[in-house]
């Protein structure tokens, strides 16, 4: 099939081209494809990692997909990978594979470095195809994205099927901080509330982090100012969801997330400590999966990570991966097969073994392709 396929430094300079990717984007249910996404990382990390996109069309001008892109040092990546959580050619339904095995030719010998595809995608394997040379996938580590289908789900009947015990856990204690302490909800719904509220949203965040080993990865101000980018894109798009738990006109818990086509995406959440005890996260979150039902949103996307919290309302999972993709001897695949082998080693050590190994591992580890720094 013949196909227009182009390099963009500037995917604005292409009449038209931005609306028709965000229309794909949204039908896929993705904010991290999102030119709104690819925008925010433009402005805030562009510099040290250049963004780009391959343009696919076919014979007749219709829009085949794309592949937003960064070269990061010798490598080749999505763009906002560093800060997001599941990626993908942006396509025609279907036509991921056609897509991205088109964009590959493109891209010629160099290396690419997938974060958090889907395990198994037929796409990743076209890529491959599409590189020039003998290139080969290497696996550096698994994860899972927990969510919960809400098609055809009323709050009552998805309470319902849920045990005993979380119906009355969160019935009693909405109730407690509703009734009981005057506890309002409220979402984030003007241009002018974002900044204050994005940053609000950050104080609780740090506040849950703060005493958990490790901290929170999205503390630097880049981030900070990243996501007030974003979060000001996404409201003006209606994508956004940001809520709070408030008492006395206080926050008490935050949550940020995304309505993007049929899925309701929650990204982080955050809580004042000194109200642990009131499980004002629990509460907050729940009143997000009631909001996404009343909307008559598909799924409710807990997206990456296997926390305990999230266990309580997800009743199913997708298995993302990070791979390279590469030549046999292309010193981006060498470093991955050690850094999968690191994280192999390591894997049965204890938590705090693993994390002193890792941090005198620093140096060389910043080097590792499926490095995402923040």
């Amino acid at each position: 099939m013949s196909r227009d396929v182009e390099i963009l430094a500037d995917p604005a300079d292409e009449p038209g081209l931005v609306d028709e990717w965000r229309a794909l984007a949204e039908a896929a249910g993705n904010a991290f494809t999102t030119p709104e996404w690819y925008g925010a990382y433009a402005r805030h990390y562009g510099a040290d990692a250049p963004p780009f996109v391959v343009r696919v069309r076919d014979a007749d001008g219709a829009l085949a997909g794309l592949l937003p892109l960064c070269r990061s040092g010798r490598t080749v990546r999505f763009a906002g990978a560093n800060v997001g959580d599941r990626f993908a050619p942006v396509a025609v339904a279907g036509r991921e594979a056609e897509v991205a095995r088109a964009a590959a030719g493109a891209l010629g010998r160099e290396a690419v470095v997938l974060h958090n595809v889907d395990a198994g995608a037929p796409w990743v394997g076209a890529l491959g195809e599409g590189l020039r040379g003998r290139v080969a996938a290497t696996r550096l580590r698994g994860s899972v994205m927990p969510f919960v289908p809400l098609t055809g789900h009323t709050w009552d009947t998805f309470l319902g099927a849920r045990s005993r015990n979380f119906r009355s856990q969160v019935r009693r204690k909405e109730r407690a901080l509703v009734d009981g302490e005057g506890a309002k909800f409220r979402a984030t719904a003007v241009p002018g509330e974002v900044r204050a509220d994005v940053a609000e949203f950050f104080r609780l965040h740090n506040s849950r982090w703060d005493e958990r080993e490790g901290g929170s990865t999205i503390t630097s101000p880049t981030v900070h100012a990243f996501h007030e980018d974003f979060a000001a894109a996404a409201l003006e798009r209606g994508w956004l969801r940001m809520s709070f738990l408030e008492v006395e006109g206080t926050a008490v818990a935050a949550l940020y997330a995304w309505r993007i086509g049929g899925r309701y995406a929650y990204f982080q959440a955050g809580f004042d400590t000194a109200w642990a005890d009131k499980s004002v996260g629990l509460v907050l979150m729940a009143h997000t999966v009631r909001e996404a039902i009343e909307e008559g949103a598909d799924e409710y996307d807990l997206l990456l990570g296997d926390e305990t919290y999230k266990a309580r309302f997800a009743t199913d999972e997708r298995a993302v991966e990070t791979l390279v993709v590469a030549g046999a001897l292309d010193p981006t695949r060498l470093l991955a097969q050690v850094d999968a082998g690191v994280r192999r080693a390591t894997d049965g050590l204890s938590p705090e073994l693993r994390a002193r190994l890792r941090d005198l591992a620093k140096p060389v580890l910043a080097r590792m392709p499926g490095t995402r720094s923040r």
